[in-house]
């Protein structure tokens, strides 16, 4: 038996599962009820096909599809068999090769490509999450006082739930969600990471963690790159529907009302059992919320490992290079002086880069931009309506070359050593 061949194909069982279970997690309840059956078969045909022992014929066979699972559990399931005669049916499958036609072909899958996304385990997030920050949020920078203080109360506690969050680093603020509530639709977790994949087109750099240790060392643990849109696709499919709430008092009792009651009767409930100490958003199905964020955990740590240095080093070089872009590109569309004495164009520089930016980073900055609009260019600060800081460029047409004159034509055709015939002045007398 091919060694490597057997492991390409267990690693494509292992995917093919792990899809499947994925997909079932956007079915509601009676279609799971109703498709219980096959829904065990196939976990059944899995469990058998990663234990078996295959044939070279069967290796390469199976290997030839996308999705060898659909084509074993698909035939076993159909004609009924009894799990003993697996073995059968997988050499009755390969022997026909029936199945080449009716099933996507691996050959046809387009190429995976790598999406840059990294891990960066045990960090120090106290110095770390500041860091990020610095590359982009130019304003309310004290929103990641108040992550990092949930952050804080989530290590000191054992319950998974508030040891989990997403942080999204914005322009204008910082976003700390509960992972788990982003599993649930209709919570604020839920609504906010949405938000920034259907309602907003600015770039976030967004970053799901694992809190380690209790705290008492600091606050250290596992980040994982997030894209935006990606994880919100993926909540919308996942998530159950949000339904109650769960309120702890400090008197110790705990009351779980309809999260659309809560407004109405926190009042009453505070002034019968003390202050609230704790809450927790309970979804419709919490068996589908644990099955999403297992999903998600199980994809988080197949990502290549990443070094948090470089990764600052990426985001400082990407801030300076995307504004250096923007501003190379509106300088270079316009066609007429846009200065009001009409002898210069200008752009301003962004709001949201000049407060990030250290001194190198402007000189970076103007390099940047000079290398690409090739004319002569200088930084100044504007007032009135546009104060700030702008870039001014004098657009330099290319020197045309003269033509030489008539005499300096003929004087260049003359032959060396020759002195030109010159007329005289005299009259010729005949």
């Amino acid at each position: 038996m091919d060694l490597e061949k057997h492991q390409q194909l267990m690693d494509r069982l292992t995917e093919n599962y792990n899809d499947y279970q994925a997909n079932l997690l956007m079915k509601d309840r009676q279609e799971l009820i109703d498709d219980a059956a096959k829904i065990a078969g196939t976990a059944d045909v899995f469990h058998c096909l990663t234990e078996r022992q295959y044939t070279e014929q069967e290796l390469t066979y199976l290997l030839q599809f996308q999705n060898p699972l659909e084509v074993v559990a698909d035939r076993w399931t159909n004609e009924e068999f009894l799990l003993d005669a697996l073995d059968a049916v997988v050499r009755d499958i390969v022997d026909k090769e029936a199945d080449l036609t009716l099933f996507p072909l691996a050959a046809d899958a387009p190429e995976k490509k790598p999406d840059g996304l990294r891990k960066f385990l045990n960090v120090d997030l106290e110095r770390v999450l500041p860091q990020i920050m610095a590359q982009k949020t130019a304003f309310y920078q004290t929103d990641l006082n108040y992550a990092l203080a949930d952050m804080r109360r989530g290590a000191a506690t054992d319950d998974p739930a508030k040891r989990n969050f997403m942080v999204i680093f914005r322009e204008s603020g910082v976003e700390c969600l509960n992972e788990r509530d982003m599993m649930i639709a209709g919570t604020r977790s839920y609504n906010t990471c949405q938000f920034y994949h259907r309602q907003t087109r600015e770039p976030v750099l967004a970053y799901s963690i694992e809190l380690l240790g209790d705290g008492s060392k600091g606050l250290r643990g596992n980040m994982y790159q997030q894209d935006q849109h990606e994880i919100a696709k993926y909540t919308e499919r996942a998530a159950s529907p949000y339904t109650d709430i769960t309120i702890t008092f400090s008197s110790g009792r705990e009351v779980r009302i309809p999260e659309k009651e809560w407004f109405d009767s926190i009042s009453d409930l505070k002034y019968q059992y003390g202050e609230v100490t704790d809450t927790r958003n309970e979804a419709e199905d919490e068996s589908r919320v644990q099955s999403a964020l297992q999903r998600e955990h199980d994809r988080r740590e197949d990502m290549p490992r990443g070094y948090i240095g470089p990764h600052l080093q990426k985001l400082e070089e990407s801030r300076i290079q995307t504004e250096a872009d923007r501003l190379a590109s509106k300088l270079m569309s316009l066609t007429e002086p846009n200065t009001q004495d009409k002898t210069h164009f200008t752009e301003k520089i962004s709001v949201y880069f000049l407060p990030l930016a250290s001194q190198q980073d402007m000189n970076r900055l103007y390099e940047k931009v000079s290398d690409q609009v090739k004319q002569p260019l200088y930084i100044a600060r504007t007032e009135g309506e546009n104060s700030g800081m702008s870039f001014f460029m004098r657009r330099e047409e290319p020197a045309q070359e003269r033509k030489p004159s008539i005499k300096a034509q003929l004087a260049a055709k003359s032959v060396p050593g020759n002195k030109p015939v010159q007329k005289s002045k005299e009259r010729e007398v005949r």
